[in-house]
This record gives C-alpha cells, structure tokens and sequence, in this order.
C-alpha cells in the first residue's frame, strides 16, 4: 500500500519518525511490514493526507502538531475534548460542572478579568461594519431581553456624547 503522496527527501536526513502506513484505527498493526520512517515534515503530511480522505481528528491533531501549527497544550485541549464528545453526564456531574463554572465566572468578575475580556472583544470590533444579516440576527437574539436602567443611562450619555461629536463637526 503506498501512502498516498511522494516521499521527498528532507534537509534533516537524521530525524525520522514511525509512521503506520494503514492507521491502527483502521485495522492497521505495529508490524515491521506496516511502518515506515519518515521525516518530521513528510509525517505531517502523512497525516494531512490521512485526515483529508479519513477526516479521523487525530489524523488532524497530529498533522497540526508535527507541522508546528499547534503546541502541547492544544493538543491536550483536543484530546480532552474529543474524549468527552458525546458523552452523557448525571444530574449531579452537570450539577457540579455548573457550580465550578459560576466559581470560575464570580473569581474572574473579582480579579477584573472578565471586564478586561469584554473590553478587549469590544476594542476588537469598534469601527467594523456589520452586515445586515448579522444585524438582524443579532436584534432577534435580544427580544425580551431586559436593560437595566444603569445600562439605559450609559446609552442614553453615549448617544448623546455621539450626537455632540456629529454636531460639531457640521
């Protein structure tokens, strides 16, 4: 069976990795006759291809970290990720997950994180445009939603700042 692309000879002709030519989750084996050493690079692209006919995500993750477009931490967060896919939690396991993430939310509201985060997303989107779609979305996700007056007055005095700004500038 070949791999499914050429095999090009890279500049680092000392580091070589295994690599099965039929994957073990698709009935592949550790045999002599089954692996294959490949360069760091010619790996990665072993796995592109694989994820790409197969789109098996370790096939992914693994192309993403030999190509160093992902580091250890991320390949940890798919992982985990993926494990958990799917899976069906008890009321007292979504009961727990729920109380520690309003501990995470509450702790980042004390340390000023979440403000911070929310000042950032809100720097990142001033001045573009929005299309009418995303508009119209967005106005349908807040119907029903309620203001508080404190938030009314902080819009009140921004459009007013705004309509004072277009005014002197006639």
């Amino acid at each position: 069976m070949t791999l499914g692309f050429e095999i090009t000879i890279g500049i680092n002709k000392c580091m070589k990795h295994i690599h099965h030519i039929i994957p073990k989750y698709l009935g592949g084996t550790d045999d002599p006759g089954n692996l294959v050493e490949l360069t760091v690079n010619d790996h990665a692209e072993a796995h592109r291809k694989l994820y790409e006919e197969h789109n098996n995500w370790q096939d992914y993750c693994a192309w993403q970290a030999l190509s160093g477009r992902i580091g250890k931490e991320e390949i940890l967060r798919m992982k985990q990720g993926m494990a958990n896919k799917g899976r069906k939690r008890t009321p007292e396991q979504l009961k727990r997950m729920s109380e520690a993430q309003l501990k995470r939310a509450a702790r980042n509201r004390a340390d000023g994180t979440l403000e911070r985060t929310r000042k950032k997303q809100s720097e990142a989107h001033k001045g573009k445009k929005k299309s009418p779609e995303h508009m119209k979305n967005w106005s349908e996700s807040r119907k029903g939603h309620k203001v508080s007056e404190d938030t009314r007055e902080k819009i009140r005095k921004t459009l007013a700042e705004t309509r004072a700004k277009l005014a002197l500038q006639k």
